[in-house]
């Protein structure tokens, strides 16, 4: 019988991995300007407070002045991520010339640095969240549009502005909402929204899914207002060196600096729907004495000062009731292991 040598060819097209465009470049805060520096100093000016005015008294008739106060929040770059790798001459010959730097840095950014930067910006978003919402039973196609409206109704009573807000939904969730009856006969889909993920708009705020594996354990949806956050990129360096020394061929470099941090003051800019987070502690008040209650084992941060308990130097960590000597906002938040930080509580205290 005949010998038979049959030809193996290789192929000059690459098999490239999937990737996708980033799904939280859109709803980045771009407020603030981290040109020059390493970390920024944010200002809030505290809130004023507001009386009657008497035009019968002899004094002073808007009443007692007082000096405003000011919180200074600093806000430090924290992610520096790299990568290098070679290519070498005599290899890149042998292979039909099949690798290109160029497409080779955009391959790597594409399908490993945007991906980590979005998981990265929606766990940063999630732990500063000010609403958290607790629950244990998974939604359903029946209540995944109640829920959905409910979280923006509760960012609407704690006056977060209506426009400029989004919300990420995961894909394993946005099956249940493109399933439910409220949404099966929307129509406002467009071919732009959809290449950024857009599945829907809900009482005009877009839904945007999003990878199950690139949300923190347990969330199942998070509104967010664009705004509520600084989320800088400050730098994007993609580089071949075609000469290198000691090296025939060509060295590519690849270099980011990002972060993400909520605005200690926009808390309530963003709303966390999930099955897995600590509670919201309980505040309550008796005779100026304050006792604040979580779950067991949680650690719970609070002020006094109407800061930001999840980041403020002003924070301190709760052991045991305290006795408030003057009228003020005692405001909590609590973090346990293994699981997302609560919402933040507050609660006005007026003492006679």
């Amino acid at each position: 019988m005949p010998t038979i040598n049959l030809a193996t060819k290789y192929s000059t097209v690459l098999d490239e991995r999937f990737s996708k465009k980033s799904l939280t470049d859109a709803w980045c805060g771009t407020d603030y300007d981290f040109d020059g520096a390493n970390a920024i100093k944010v200002w809030t000016i505290g809130q004023g407070v507001i009386g009657d005015y008497d035009p019968t008294a002899t004094a002073n008739r808007f009443g007692t002045p007082t000096e405003l106060s000011d919180e200074l929040n600093t806000y430090t770059l924290r992610k520096k991520r790299s990568f290098t790798h070679t290519l070498d001459i005599t290899n890149v010959q042998d292979q039909e010339n099949i690798k290109k730097a160029n497409a080779v840095l955009k391959q790597i950014w594409d399908e490993q640095m945007v991906p980590e930067i979005d998981r990265y910006r929606l766990n940063e978003w999630a732990m500063g969240a000010g609403i958290v919402k607790v629950n244990g039973t998974a939604l359903t196609k029946s209540t995944i549009i109640e829920a959905l409206l409910q979280a923006q109704a509760d960012m609407s009573n704690a006056l977060v502005p209506r426009e400029g807000r989004v919300i990420f939904i995961t894909e394993s969730m946005a099956v249940k909402c493109r399933l439910a009856s409220e949404l099966q006969y929307n129509e406002a889909f467009t071919g732009d929204a959809i290449v950024r993920g857009q599945i829907a708009m809900l009482s005009n705020c877009p839904v945007v899914a999003v990878p199950d594996g690139y949300m923190p354990k347990g969330v199942e949806f998070m509104v967010k207002f664009k705004r509520a956050s600084a989320d800088p990129v400050k730098l994007k360096m993609l580089r071949a060196h075609t000469t290198p020394q000691g090296f025939a061929g060509t060295l590519l470099e690849g270099l980011t600096r990002y972060d993400s941090f909520v605005l200690a003051q926009k808390a309530k800019g963003i709303y966390v729907y999930t099955r897995d987070g600590a509670a919201l502690p309980a505040i309550s008040e008796s005779g100026g004495q304050v006792t604040i209650k979580g779950d067991s084992g949680a650690e719970i941060y609070y002020t006094t000062d109407g800061t930001n308990p999840k980041c403020s130097a002003t924070a301190k960590l709760y052991s045991a009731p305290f006795t408030l000597t003057e009228s003020c906002t005692v405001k909590a938040g609590a973090k346990l292991s293994g699981k997302l930080s609560s919402g933040i509580a507050e609660k006005a205290v007026t003492l006679a």
